[in-house]
C-alpha cells in the first residue's frame, strides 16, 4: 500500500510538473515574414523545453570551464611557489656546504702548518705556534724548548689533538656529504616536479586557449540564440495579446451560449405553458363566440343610445364654450384695469412682463390638446376658447406679480407734499435744480412704512440724504426713504408691505421734518405721484 501510495504521489507530481511546463512553455506559432512570404514556425512544448535545457547546459558548461581554468591557474601558482621555495632551500644548502668546505680547508691548512712546525726549523715552528696557540701556550713552548722530552710529549699531545680534530672534521664531512646527497635528491625531485609542473602548465595553457576559442564560439552562438530568443519573445508577446483577445471573445461567446441555453430552457418551458394555454384558449373560444353573438345584439341596441349621447355632448360642449367665452371677457376687462394701473406709474407693461418671464422659468396651466382636423366644430370651438382663456389667465398672473412688486402707497399715513418731482428752486441756494422724488411732510417721529414688500439693500447714513433706507422690490424697482430720524431695519432684512422701517426726521440736507421719497426703475428716477395715483385707482376699484 505504501509503495502504491508513493507511486501514485510520484505520478501526480510528474503530472503536475508536466502541466506546469505545459502552462509555462505553451505551444506557440511564430510568424516569419520575408520577401513577401509568410511562414509559420511551430514551437511545441518539447522544443521550448529542449531549447531552454540546451541554453542551461551551455551556460553551465561555460561557467564550469571558467571555474576549471581558475582552479588550474591557482594550482600552477601554488606549484610555482613550491618550486621557488625549493630553489631557495637548495641555494641556502649550497651556501652552508661551501662554508663547511671553507672551514675544513682552513683546519687542514692549520694541521699542515703544525706538522711543518714540528718537523721544520725552530723559527718556523715559533711562527706556527704564535698563529695556533694562545699567549699561555706560547709561554709554555718557550719554557719547554730547552727540555727535549717535554717537547716530544708536547708534540705527541698535539698529534692526538689533531687526530681528534681530523676525526671530528671527517664525521662532519660525512654528515655534510650525506646531507648534500639528500639535498641533491630533493633538488632532482624538485626539478622533476618543476618539469612536470611546466608540462602541466603548457598543457593547461593549450586547454585554456582551446576553451577560450570554444567560449568565444559559444558566446557568438549565445548572441545568436539571444537574438532569436528576443525575436521569439516579441512574437510570443504578440501571440499572448492575440490569445488574450481570443480568450475574451471565447469567454464572451461562452457567456452568450449560456444565456442562449437559459433562454432555450425558458422557451421550452414557455412552449409547454403555451400549449396548455392554447388548449384552454380553444375551450374558451367557443364560449367567446357565443358571447360575441350576444354582444352583437347588445351593440345594435346601444347604437341608438350612442346617437342620443352625441347630441347631448354637442349641446354640452356649446354651453361650455359660451361659458369659457364669458370668463375670457371678464378676464380681459380685469386685465385692462391692471394694465391701466401699471401704465399710470409710467412703466411699460410689456417690459415688466418680459422681466417677469426672465426671473421665473416655471410653467403651468391646464392641459389643452392640440387642435387637429379630426375634431368636430363644437369641440374645436371649445378648445380655442380654453386656449384663449389660458393666455389671459397667464397674463393676469404675471400682472399680479408685477403689482405686488410695485410701491402703490405713500410711506406715511398723514402727509402733504411740500415739494414735487422734477425741476424746482433749491430751498438752500435758490438755484434751479432737479428733484428726483417727493417731499412728504408729517409729524416728526411718525412711522415710515414700506410701500411694497422687498429686501433692504441700504440702511444708514448717505451724505446729504442723511439717515436713509433703500429697498429692492424686484423687477428693477427700488424705493428710497431719506432724512429719517432713526432707522429700524438693517441691510439684508426682508420687509413686508406697510411694515414700519424707520421714523420721520430732519437729518442730512433738510430744512424741516419730512421724508424724501423716491421710486427708481433700473436706477432711473420715476415720479412717485404716478404710483400714488395708480394705488388710489386700485384701492378705489
Amino acid at each position: 500500500m505504501r509503495v502504491m501510495g508513493l507511486l501514485r504521489s510520484t505520478v501526480q507530481r510528474a503530472l503536475g510538473v508536466r502541466q506546469r511546463l505545459g502552462t509555462i512553455f505553451a505551444a506557440r506559432d511564430v510568424i516569419l515574414r520575408s520577401d513577401g512570404r509568410i511562414r509559420y514556425l511551430r514551437l511545441s512544448t518539447r522544443k521550448q523545453v529542449a531549447l531552454c535545457a540546451a541554453a542551461i547546459v551551455i551556460g553551465t558548461a561555460a561557467v564550469g570551464a571558467s571555474i576549471g581554468m581558475t582552479v588550474q591557474q591557482l594550482s600552477m601558482h601554488n606549484q610555482q611557489q613550491a618550486v621557488r621555495k625549493a630553489d631557495d632551500a637548495y641555494t641556502q644548502l649550497l651556501k652552508d656546504v661551501t662554508g663547511y668546505f671553507d672551514q675544513f680547508t682552513r683546519s687542514t691548512d692549520a694541521a699542515s702548518n703544525n706538522d711543518s712546525d714540528l718537523l721544520g726549523l725552530s723559527n718556523a715552528e715559533s711562527a706556527a705556534r704564535r698563529q695556533l696557540l694562545t699567549s699561555d701556550q706560547v709561554h709554555f713552548w718557550t719554557i719547554g724548548a730547552a727540555d727535549p722530552e717535554r717537547q716530544q710529549a708536547l708534540r705527541e699531545t698535539l698529534r692526538q689533538a689533531l687526530k681528534l680534530k681530523l676525526a671530528s672534521f671527517d664525521t662532519d664531512l660525512k654528515h655534510i656529504a650525506a646531507r648534500n646527497a639528500a639535498l641533491n635528491k630533493e633538488v632532482a625531485a624538485s626539478e622533476a616536479r618543476a618539469e612536470d609542473v611546466t608540462t602541466a602548465r603548457d598543457e593547461l595553457t593549450v586547454e585554456r586557449d582551446a576553451l577560450a576559442q570554444q567560449l568565444a564560439a559559444q558566446q557568438g552562438t549565445n548572441h545568436t540564440l539571444s537574438d532569436q530568443v528576443a525575436r521569439l519573445t516579441g512574437s510570443v508577446g504578440q501571440l499572448d495579446a492575440q490569445l488574450q483577445i481570443e480568450s475574451g471573445k471565447s469567454l464572451s461567446l461562452t457567456q452568450q451560449l449560456a444565456t442562449l441555453q437559459q433562454q432555450l430552457d425558458l422557451s421550452k418551458a414557455a412552449n409547454a405553458d403555451l400549449a396548455l394555454q392554447v388548449a384552454q384558449s380553444q375551450r374558451a373560444l367557443a364560449t367567446v363566440i357565443a358571447q360575441r353573438n350576444q354582444l352583437q345584439n347588445a351593440r345594435t341596441d346601444m347604437a341608438g343610445a350612442i346617437e342620443d349621447l352625441k347630441l347631448r355632448l354637442a349641446s354640452l360642449q356649446e354651453s361650455q364654450a359660451n361659458f369659457v367665452s364669458h370668463l375670457t371677457q371678464r378676464a380681459r376687462q380685469n386685465l385692462e384695469d391692471m394694465e391701466k394701473t401699471v401704465q399710470m406709474t409710467g412703466l411699460s407693461v410689456d417690459q415688466l412682463i418680459r422681466l417677469t418671464d426672465e426671473q421665473s422659468a416655471a410653467q403651468g396651466g391646464p392641459f389643452i390638446p392640440a387642435l387637429t382636423d379630426t375634431k368636430d366644430a363644437n369641440e374645436r370651438k371649445l378648445l380655442e376658447s380654453v386656449a384663449t382663456l389660458d393666455d389671459e389667465v397667464g397674463r393676469w398672473e404675471k400682472l399680479q406679480v408685477i403689482l405686488r412688486s410695485m410701491p402703490l402707497s405713500a410711506p406715511v399715513d398723514h402727509y402733504y407734499i411740500s415739494s414735487g418731482f422734477g425741476e424746482r428752486m433749491d430751498p438752500f441756494n435758490g438755484e434751479s435744480a432737479i428733484h428726483e422724488g417727493l417731499d412728504l411732510v408729517d409729524a416728526i417721529h411718525s412711522d415710515i412704512l414700506a410701500t411694497a414688500p422687498g429686501k433692504v439693500v441700504f440702511a444708514g447714513w448717505r451724505g446729504s440724504y442723511g439717515r436713509c433706507i433703500e429697498i429692492d422690490h424686484g423687477l428693477g424697482i427700488h424705493t428710497v426713504y431719506a432724512h429719517l430720524d432713526s432707522v429700524l431695519v438693517k441691510e439684508g432684512d426682508l420687509v413686508d408691505y406697510r411694515q414700519t422701517i424707520g421714523k420721520l426726521g430732519n437729518s442730512g440736507r433738510s430744512s424741516g421734518a419730512h421724508v424724501h421719497y423716491e421710486v427708481r426703475f433700473e436706477d432711473k428716477p420715476l415720479d412717485p405721484m404716478g404710483f400714488l395715483k395708480a394705488g388710489r385707482y386700485v384701492f378705489k376699484g
